[in-house]
């Protein structure tokens, strides 16, 4: 079981993949995205994730979520899994709606599974992003 101290600390993205139909189909954000998630003690959370060449993106280029999103608001568990309630987000659609991953402890690292999403096409997507605690 999955408690609140288990998440509180910063952690750093190791890898990002997308899995179709229970097959890995890639990296979203390639190979090198980077990021980070923090948990707070008061309840608070906050995400970025980031395409590692978006580093050199021309100065005022406006980032789209294939090259860097955020988002932020409180978190609960239920379970094992996280609710991110989102109050903040450079992706609309997602304030005012929980983001529900399930938390899978490896170690002192973990792995935070989206749910799985059917498309209309019958296809079934889902994500896992590997963490690493930063330590300090």
């Amino acid at each position: 079981m999955v408690t609140r101290a288990d998440l509180i600390g910063s952690w750093e993205l190791v890898s990002w993949q997308g899995f179709k139909n229970g097959e890995r189909i890639g990296y979203p954000m390639g190979e090198d995205a980077q990021g980070q998630v923090i948990y707070s003690p008061d309840g608070r959370m906050s995400g970025f994730l980031m395409r590692n060449d978006f580093r050199d993106a021309p100065h005022g280029a406006n980032p789209d979520p294939n090259t860097s999103l955020a988002y932020g608001g409180t978190f609960r568990l239920e379970g094992d899994e996280v609710y991110h309630d989102v109050m903040y987000s450079t992706i609309a659609h997602w304030l005012g709606h929980p983001l529900i991953r399930t938390v899978v402890p490896q170690g002192d690292d973990m792995i935070l599974k989206t749910r799985p999403e059917t498309t209309s096409s019958g296809n079934v997507y889902e994500h896992h992003l590997f963490w690493r605690r930063v330590k300090g």
